[in-house]
């Protein structure tokens, strides 16, 4: 009823938890002592008698116990939902970085954020509102049943006949609960993920007129949200009128009934009868949240079951356990060993028994068709895929047997399409290096190019270059990440087709960045324009997965074969 992943109960929320529990107990316990005070105050006074300015002391000493306990049990509360919301979160963040973007690719993004931060809220309040309120729901029946069978064993026998019903009936709604919480679940988090394609997608949208239609797809999808939250609605009110009326009245109707005629019949006195009809009000008030809350419960359950089948996903690169990263290499050498990989479902491997040796200081350029391997060679090299086979080394030493970022660290990537994030652009040129100066920024961004541009803003290196970018042209855009692997210094630069994209006017500008970029390093180009691949000391033919052909420009020229043939028919490479 209470299950949850033991990955999403960090210690620090095992021991809030407890202590919002014990806090919980010991306030109902408190309760139930001051009303034995008050019954015994009321049966002095029925005597004759006054012991009120006797107990005061004790009756003060309990409220003040009451209002701190109280107090600790909210705290606790949200000291156990807050750090585990924190904790999760970062837990998902970390092993989405694990997974890398190989296995993260495959996934609809706007899914993952959904989990990530409508699935915290739910998480959250599961802890803060329900799952304390729970076992204290389901402890104070067992210590009312001892206090009330403590004062009159025939009214405790009376209370006790219908204890066993409160875990039988949650555990039935538990199970109703729990399909349709998973489908809530389920239809919110398409809905988060088919609005952010919608936001992504809206330039595409416009330019075929199908904005009515998605938006049509949207209201329906909306619309069967609607249905399920209602659902969910529904059948938690039956929950809450089925405690209320059930439960709560009915389990202090049938314990006042039985006190009373214990009383006409001079076997209780009044004190106790009243003792026992104010603890019969603590029965009460810890199941009516429960039913109030049990939805918070049921949700919080299905998207803990998608966050811990997040977190069990394995990562395409596992580092090895326990190995130091060792110092870094100056110039090294890059070699591949029989490399062989293949795509889940694939027929045939993207790379196949794939050897290919570059010196240090040597450029060379991978070109081949689309599907050929070149792209799938690169991230095996970045480690965000792992060979099935064969074997990769930098400097002499095999990467699966070191720390990926350790890989990482040698290489510097200007990608086909690069990455710019929300902020400014002194921000985007640190992710390269954090601890880069304004001096070291300007001199990264004169190199590329693209420091004129930049002087010439209003705020210069302070503007915000808006969602990936979106403010500035490709060609600025792809100088910005020549700025970046300039500022990362690495001896390895890949460049993944970087004038792809650009018209030639620009791609003159980016060839002369990227002569700065790559001078005196190791550079493995994917192009396919000729103006870029020619310039390659050595040119490597894929199809396939394996190497075709290799050789200069000129070699490859004369020899007429397959690299021959790609000039001829197109002028390029590719």
């Amino acid at each position: 009823m209470l299950g949850i992943d033991k990955r999403l109960i960090v210690a620090s929320t095992r021991r809030w938890l407890g202590i919002g529990i014990a806090a919980g107990v010991l306030g109902l316990l408190a309760s139930l002592t001051l009303y034995w005070f008050i019954g015994r105050a009321i049966d002095a006074m029925a005597g004759g008698g006054n012991l009120l300015a006797a107990w005061l002391p004790w009756i003060g000493a309990l409220l003040a116990a009451k209002f701190l306990l109280g107090w600790l049990y909210r705290t606790a509360q949200y000291r156990a939902s807050s750090l585990t919301k924190l904790t999760v979160r970062d837990r998902i963040y970390g092993h989405a970085l694990r997974l890398g973007p190989a296995v993260l690719d495959r996934k609809r993004t706007g899914e993952l954020v959904n989990i990530a931060v409508d699935g915290m809220d739910w998480i959250e309040m599961y802890y803060g509102i329900y799952f304390v309120q729970f076992v204290i729901g389901m402890a104070t029946p067992l210590l009312l049943c001892l206090f009330i069978g403590f004062t009159d064993w025939v009214v405790g026998v009376a209370l006790l006949v219908s204890v066993p019903l409160t875990p039988l009936f949650l555990g039935m709604m538990a199970r109703n609960f729990r399909k349709a919480s998973e489908r809530f679940a389920q239809v919110n988090a398409e809905q988060g993920a088919r609005f952010l394609d919608s936001i992504q997608g809206m330039t595409t949208l416009k330019m075929f007129n199908l904005g009515k239609l998605r938006g049509a797809e949207m209201h329906a999808a909306s619309e069967q949200q609607r249905v399920e939250t209602m659902r969910l609605l529904l059948v938690n009110q039956m929950m809450i009128l089925f405690v209320d009326f059930g439960f709560a009245l009915g389990t202090t109707l049938v314990l006042t009934v039985t006190a009373l005629l214990r009383l006409d019949a001079g076997m209780l006195t009044p004190g106790a009868v009243v003792a026992l009809v104010l603890a019969s009000a603590e029965f009460a008030r810890p199941l009516t949240l429960v039913g109030q809350f049990f939805f918070a419960g049921a949700i919080g359950r299905a998207y803990a079951k998608k966050i811990a089948a997040f977190l069990g996903e394995q990562p395409g690169v596992a580092d090895p356990e326990g190995v130091a990263p060792p110092p870094l290499e100056t110039r090294p050498a890059l070699s591949l060993r029989n490399l062989v990989f293949r795509f889940a479902g694939a027929s045939r491997p993207a790379v196949d028994q794939l050897s290919l040796d570059v010196a240090p200081g040597e450029t060379v350029a991978l070109v081949g068709a689309s599907g050929s391997g070149k792209t799938t060679v690169t991230n095996l090299i970045l480690r965000t895929l792992a060979p099935a086979a064969g074997a990769i080394t930098l400097g002499g030493r095999d990467v699966a047997t070191v720390p990926a970022d350790w890989a990482r660290a040698h290489l510097a990537l200007v990608p086909q399409d690069p990455y710019l994030f929300h902020g400014t652009i002194a921000e985007n040129l640190r992710v390269a290096r954090p601890d880069a100066t304004e001096e070291q920024l300007v001199a990264a961004c004169r190199a590329a190019n693209i420091h004129d541009h930049i002087a010439a803003l209003p705020e210069g290196y302070a503007t915000r270059v808006g969602e990936r970018g979106l403010s500035l042209s490709g060609g600025q855009v792809q100088r910005l990440a020549i700025a970046r692997a300039l500022l990362k210094d690495a001896p390895i630069v890949i460049l993944d087709e970087p004038t792809s994209q650009i018209d030639l006017e620009t791609e003159a500008v980016i060839h002369e960045a990227l002569e700065h970029l790559t001078r005196e390093k190791t550079v493995l180009l994917i192009a396919h324009r000729l103006s870029t691949v020619a310039r390659a000391d050595r040119i490597v033919v894929m199809g396939d997965g394996r190497v075709l052909e290799s050789g200069s420009h000129a070699e490859l020229l004369a020899r007429g074969g397959v690299y021959a043939g790609m000039v001829a028919i197109g002028g390029s490479a590719a």
